[in-house]
């Protein structure tokens, strides 16, 4: 609603008509408008909108089944919501490994987690302090999820770093039976630790 009166989807239909009739009369069946490169542009907003609206969505559904089922958002963010994240990364860097490109798909892997950090955390920072002010500080409370996820990162990492170099840069299908061991490990750890089977002095 607008000014609780007028409902936003009626202007967003009036909008869509009008600009219907605008490429309808401006069209051809044989050569597209001279504006059609605007579409690109369109459709890229109009997903992004989507996939926020989405992700939105999801997260509150996510937090209702935190509620119903008494988890905290650390576990379903671990869980539920990484699978739900990282699936589409997977499926497509098996895919590029399948097609004979195993350094693209290996650096995907590293490289897409560091470029969603850089813009979901790096860009929202930098323009709130071009803005002149500070973002408000974010309480963060401290629970044996961070000594599970602490010690499976810097495992993970010194062990690559160790395991490339010897292997002068060639993975090997131990490498990866081990990345998933401790990815299950962890995750394994924690939930235990949420479900307070396992309690650790913090």
């Amino acid at each position: 609603m607008i000014g609780d009166v007028f409902p936003v989807f009626i202007l967003l239909l009036a909008a869509s008509v009008c600009c219907s009739v605008m490429v309808y009369c401006t069209s051809d069946r044989d050569t597209p408008p001279t504006y059609h490169w605007l579409f690109a542009y369109l459709g890229f907003a109009v997903a992004v909108t989507w996939i926020y609206c989405l992700a939105n969505e999801i997260v509150a559904l996510l937090q209702v089944f935190g509620v119903i089922f008494n988890l905290s958002d650390a576990i379903l963010g671990l869980t539920i919501l990484a699978w739900g994240n990282s699936l589409s990364d997977f499926l497509s860097n098996i895919a590029v490994a399948r097609k004979e490109f195993p350094r693209m798909a290996i650096s995907a892997c590293f490289g897409g987690p560091l470029l969603a950090l850089l813009l979901g955390l790096g860009i929202p920072c930098i323009i709130e302090i071009i803005k002149g002010h500070a973002p408000a500080p974010f309480p963060l409370i401290f629970c044996s999820q961070f000594i599970f996820l602490f010690c499976a990162i810097m495992i993970g990492l010194l062990t690559t770093a160790c395991l490339m170099i010897a292997w002068k840069f060639h993975t090997r299908r131990a490498y990866g039976i081990f990345l998933i061991i401790l990815y299950v490990a962890f995750v394994t750890l924690s939930i235990l630790a949420e479900l307070k089977i396992i309690d650790l002095p913090v």
